[in-house]
């Protein structure tokens, strides 16, 4: 995925160091603040743990990234797409996105409750397969 223009079109200067954070998380799929920051660390030694966390919560309040919260790990951080389903895996901390629509669900939410609702986090915890062969 190209990020420069995701970038411009948020006003956030386009840096070989806000690249690189943008496409690694997108090669990780899930990952925590301090895995991003070792990877970005060889690339650009002069770049702190600060730097990476003020960039990845400004990027998490543009709607550029996502946040998943698993109980009991750190919190990680995704590229914002379509809502889906994770899973968590309890034993390797492994996730993986389940593309599945959860309009349905939503919407059932809504009728039930009365809530009008603009977001959703579901994050289902098992053991994954290479997890239960093991």
């Amino acid at each position: 995925m190209e990020f420069t223009q995701t970038l411009r079109d948020q006003e956030l200067k386009v840096t070989p160091q806000r690249l690189a954070l943008l496409e690694e998380i997108e090669h990780a799929g899930h990952i925590d603040v301090d895995a991003l920051y070792a990877i970005l660390k060889m690339s650009f030694p002069a770049i702190s743990l600060a730097t990476v966390y003020k960039n990845v919560s400004q990027m998490y309040e543009l709607k550029i990234l996502e946040v998943i919260k698993v109980p009991d790990r750190k919190l990680q951080y995704e590229i914002a797409k379509a809502p889906h389903i994770h899973l968590a895996c309890d034993q390797c901390g492994n996730v993986l996105d389940m593309n599945k629509c959860i309009d349905e669900l939503m919407f059932s939410a809504e009728s039930e409750s009365g809530f009008k609702l603009n977001h959703s986090a579901v994050v289902l915890n098992g053991l994954c397969p290479s997890c239960q062969s093991a």
